[in-house]
């Protein structure tokens, strides 16, 4: 429970001693230099006014409190996106303080708000946390959606751009939205905003999944889609950063290849430039690799990768909001690399924070003793730990409720 405030607990510094003490120094120094009383009566009020709006001299700094030490075997769950199978399966890891809970191919969507037992829900698991869940999707349109035989379908990405105005595909998601969180849903890993590098699905696992091959068309449609789904109250996650629409192959099958990050810079990047300022938006990272960025290891566990994510590029200042890893459980981009926890650490250790994780992949309490040990050794910087934790935490108004 008590990570959830990490980043609200107020840091007092006491000044009360020094107006009082101000004054009598002025006061002193005008009787021996002979002031009348009425000077000196100005001088003290003078001091004593001054003093309330004047800053400390610098010969008396002071020092911020250290942010407060969360233990590792609390912070580790808070960094984890755990794909459920079943009720059972998203009451222990709650119960394990998960706070955000993946719904992919093979979860049980009874579970969700209005479609079964009150008491085996998204709202009864909330109630359970104590603190406001994150519950996640991939509902993009098209050939990726999970939730169109509970509240319809959406057209694939590509099929929007060619066939709806901005203002429809915001009107759309919007209303597409709004049935999403009646579900209970917070988190859509939605829309991708990778550029189109050819039409066949299979060539990259992107195809019609792209608003196009225009940076400028993509980030136009992309804002209406994601601007939709904030006004429904839902996140919207930008992926797959870098930029997947170019690659050389499926990130299911294999490692794959993308441009060189200077001609990313030029193309795939702009719509994440663009649409990364946008307040509310998140990101996930992808698994491809970049000749200049990161071309030994994918992007989801590369430090350099997400480092260009948070130091930005030339036309873009840097992202400071929450990360995710794409899917680092059934992916062999990764997994041939980072068998089982591993992939999870890797992802944690480089800048990620929050890994994904499928349902079912692995054993959830040695997971999260894996991550709670790679804290405690260092392997995942403790710093970097709790400021992930930090931007994870939900706002104020909800840890009240």
């Amino acid at each position: 429970m008590m990570t959830s405030r990490l980043c609200l607990l107020p840091r007092f510094r006491s000044r009360t001693a020094r107006p009082a003490a101000a004054a009598l120094l002025v006061a002193g120094l005008s009787l021996a230099a002979g002031c009348s009383s009425g000077e000196e009566d100005a001088a003290l009020t003078s001091a004593s006014s001054s003093s309330m709006t004047t800053t400390p001299p610098a010969s008396t700094p002071e020092t911020t409190p250290p942010a407060p030490q969360v233990p590792a075997e609390e912070l580790a769950p808070k960094l984890l996106a755990v794909g459920v199978t079943d009720f059972e399966s998203a009451r222990a890891a709650v119960d394990a303080g998960v706070r955000h809970l993946f719904f992919g191919t093979g979860s049980d969507f009874s579970m969700l708000n209005g479609q079964g037992d009150p008491e085996r829900s998204i709202a009864a698991l909330q109630r359970r946390a104590g603190e406001p869940l994150r519950v996640s999707v991939d509902e993009e349109g098209g050939m990726v959606q999970r939730l169109s035989e509970l509240i319809g379908t959406l057209p694939a990405p590509r099929d929007m751009a060619r066939t709806m105005t901005p203002e429809q595909v915001r009107g759309m998601m919007a209303e597409h939205g709004r049935k999403m969180a009646e579900l209970g849903f917070t988190v859509d890993f939605a829309p991708s905003i990778d550029l189109a590098g050819g039409e066949n699905i299979e060539d990259n696992a992107i195809g019609s999944r792209s608003f196009g091959s225009d940076p400028q068309v993509v980030a136009r449609y992309a804002r209406a889609y994601v601007e939709g789904l904030l006004d429904a109250g839902i996140t919207p996650v930008l992926k797959h950063f870098p930029g997947h629409g170019h690659a050389n192959g499926d990130s299911h099958t294999g490692e794959v290849f993308v441009p060189p990050v200077e001609q990313l810079k030029q193309a795939d990047l702009k719509p994440f430039a663009e649409l990364l300022e946008i307040p509310g938006v998140e990101v996930m990272m992808g698994h491809v690799q970049a000749r200049g960025l990161n071309p030994d290891e994918p992007a989801s566990v590369s430090p350099a990768t997400y480092g260009l994510l948070r130091k930005g590029w030339e036309g873009f200042g840097g992202y400071q909001g929450v990360v995710y890893t794409d899917d680092l459980t059934g992916m062999r981009a990764i997994t041939d690399r980072y068998p089982g926890a591993e992939a999870v650490v890797a992802a944690l250790s480089a800048g990620a924070d929050q890994g994904l994780t499928a349902a079912g992949a692995f054993d959830l309490p040695e997971l999260i003793s894996a991550v709670t040990e790679a804290i405690r050794n260092g392997e995942i910087a403790p710093e970097q730990a709790q400021r992930s934790a930090e931007r994870l935490a939900p706002p104020a108004e909800e840890t009240e409720n």
